[in-house]
């Protein structure tokens, strides 16, 4: 018997930063899940893109809402992201509101009408959506114009450089998560 490894070959993009994408329902519900496909598609103007599984809330969230947020997290908040990854991770509470509670993580909920944040972290965006595809497979797609940035001191220098080893939180593939072990300059030629 042969394998036919095309249904697993995103694996091959691995590992990515398991980002928090925070967004809002139209009754203003906060919602905060990771998601690991996302990336910068523009900088000037700064955007990135979104790909989020069609079958959860927070693509239903997207579909309406006005923007989105994204943190970026460490691998010290592995537990508290893992939790917020409810419907994959089985953790038992998938209601937002309840399992933004029990995640264990300091969420800011006021510095961004789009969603919630994570000040702790390395840092977070705040994003204006404009633009929306769906390409007919099971994620739907999702471009936001960044509006606001932080960088959180701890980590990053005023203009987003490494103050040294980060370690942002990364996903290999289901629960296995990785992150860096060391930073190195490379020479300008």
């Amino acid at each position: 018997m042969t394998f036919d490894p095309i249904g697993v070959a995103h694996r091959l993009l691995a590992p990515r930063i398991a980002y928090l994408i925070g967004t809002k329902d139209q009754a203003g519900t906060a919602n905060l899940i990771p998601v690991s496909n996302l990336t910068s598609v523009s900088t000037d103007p700064q955007q990135v893109a979104l790909a989020v599984l069609k079958r959860w809330r927070t693509h239903e969230n997207l579909l309406t809402a006005p923007g989105f947020t994204v943190t970026v997290p460490t691998m010290a908040q592995l537990d508290g992201v893992w939790k917020l990854g409810a419907r994959y991770s089985k953790f038992p509470i998938t209601e937002p509101t309840e399992k933004l509670a029990d995640c264990g993580l300091d969420l800011d909920t006021e510095s961004s009408s789009y969603g919630p944040v994570v000040p702790t972290e390395l840092g977070w965006l705040s994003c204006r959506t404009v633009a929306r595809f769906d390409l007919g497979g099971d994620h739907g797609i999702t471009v936001g114009e960044i509006e606001q940035a932080w960088f959180n001191s701890d980590y990053l220098t005023g203009d987003g450089k490494p103050k040294g080893v980060t370690h942002p939180l990364m996903q290999q593939t289901g629960n296995l998560f990785t992150t860096t072990g060391e930073m190195r300059a490379a020479p300008y030629f």
